[in-house]
């Protein structure tokens, strides 16, 4: 994968609330973190940073609906 705009650089590191986890683009930038009381949790939520940085982004069309 040579597309460095889906790099996602994380960080999981013990705090005293918690764990604190993070994740950075490739210009390192955060993308987003937080506390959690568990490690798994942190991992799980860096992991569904990481896909969420490499789905396809939505295609707006542009289409308004109304009801009635």
């Amino acid at each position: 994968m040579s597309d460095l705009s889906t790099t996602v650089r994380f960080s999981i590191q013990a705090d005293p609330g918690g764990w604190r986890w993070m994740t950075f683009d490739a210009q390192g930038r955060r993308r987003t973190g937080g506390l959690t009381a568990s490690r798994a949790l942190a991992a799980a939520l860096v992991i569904r940073d990481i896909c969420a940085a490499q789905a396809p982004q939505p295609i707006s069309i542009g289409v308004d609906a109304k009801a009635a």
